[in-house]
């Protein structure tokens, strides 16, 4: 949850930057996406790290890199240092994240309980980014954004403190790197899973990043109301992520409810972004888009013990998965935007949700088939 915090803190936070230290848009525009950057080209590598020299190691590393960097960053004057910290925070975040699936995958008891255990894990980015969202205008208010960046270090500190004394040692070594690369990228599995993380990012992310412009620009909302609204849409996700690994662990198989899933979202999309429906009508519509499209993660994140080769492949796996979902919040958006500034409104992005939604279910398609094979065999 802290590393879902981290991942949104940045919005609420810029007026107040961009004013304190004279950065222009594209400069805050920087401090929100370089975050990303790294996930985008490392992700994999990082995996193979995580299972090379140990999933434990690795995410406590993470861990204490979020706080240190969330720390120098309160502290920064300069775009330039700020920047920085952004993009340490990045790595400690990718080094976190590509080890706790792995780590959570191995405090599970049986395989039902593993399911439940992996859908509460694919609900750290809505419920702490959620939450962050709603703590923010209350801490910058009384604290200013310093105080608020302070808090969250001060949490990630916390958080590797009970990381280190509850985290599960797992097995390591003994594959080289470049193996546990080639042999992950070989499974079939591990590549719809990470194609599907694409697909869902870019039209979830999508809808988060530019519903707070939609509400202000297109509706007239105040920024506290688009806020508030844009943070309810973003933790409705977590129920979802909940109930994804609850139908698993009783029997719902993964590759139909992604398939239902992205039925569902491309439905949801076609109501939110038309014209007909109400106001109302539309913002329900996107409550029920991320609720049933939260249980996607939670089949993605469940699904990597499954096609992992060994146990010692899942980090490898997860920072495939990891790559594929940073590179989709950073072209998703980009695409909506175009098409909305190039084809006359929101309406017109339908027909990227619809592409991003069909490919999801493809990916659906896919794993239906492979862990039907997976079960013959």
């Amino acid at each position: 949850m802290i590393c879902g915090a981290y991942m949104t803190k940045v919005a609420p936070a810029l007026p107040l930057q961009r004013a304190e230290l004279g950065l222009t848009l594209v400069e805050s525009g920087f401090i929100a996406t370089t975050f990303n950057v790294i996930g985008g080209l490392c992700g994999v590598f990082a995996g193979t790290l995580s299972d090379r020299y140990g999933h434990r190691r690795l995410g406590l590393a993470g861990l204490a890199v979020l706080a240190a960097a969330g720390a120098l960053g309160a502290a920064t004057e300069s775009f330039a240092l700020l920047l920085f910290t952004r993009f340490l925070e990045g790595v400690g975040f990718l080094m976190f994240t590509v080890s706790g699936s792995a780590l959570i995958a191995s405090a599970a008891a049986n395989p039902r309980e593993r399911a439940k255990a992996l859908g509460l894990w694919a609900a750290y980015m809505p419920a702490g980014g959620g939450l962050a969202l709603l703590a923010a205008p209350p801490l910058i208010t009384a604290w200013g954004w310093r105080g608020y960046w302070l808090a969250l270090a001060i949490a990630a500190a916390a958080s590797f403190l009970l990381a280190a004394r509850y985290a599960p040692s797992t097995r390591h070594g003994g594959i080289a790197s470049m193996r546990l690369i080639r042999e992950s990228l070989a499974q079939h599995g591990n590549l719809a899973l990470a194609a599907l993380f694409a697909f869902y990012v870019s039209q979830w992310s999508s809808v988060m990043i530019w519903l707070p412009t939609f509400l202000i620009d297109e509706r007239g909302a105040s920024a506290t109301l688009a806020a508030l609204l844009t943070a309810l849409m973003v933790l409705v996700n977590a129920p979802g992520n909940l109930a994804g690994g609850w139908l698993l662990a009783h029997g719902v198989r993964r590759g139909p409810m992604v398939i239902a899933a992205s039925a569902i979202m491309a439905l949801c999309s076609a109501g939110m972004l038309g014209p007909l429906l109400p106001d109302a009508a539309r913002y329900l519509l996107c409550l029920a888009f991320s609720a049933c499209a939260g249980t996607i993660p939670g089949a993605i994140f469940s699904g990597l013990p499954v096609h992992a080769r060994t146990p010692q492949h899942i980090s490898t796996a997860n920072g495939m998965v990891m790559q594929t979902s940073q590179a989709g919040q950073f072209f998703g958006p980009i695409a909506l935007a175009w098409l909305a500034s190039h084809y006359g409104g929101w309406g017109a992005t339908f027909w990227a949700m619809f592409a991003f939604a069909a490919g999801g279910a493809l990916c659906g398609l896919a794993l239906a088939r492979i862990e039907r094979d997976k079960m013959a065999r």
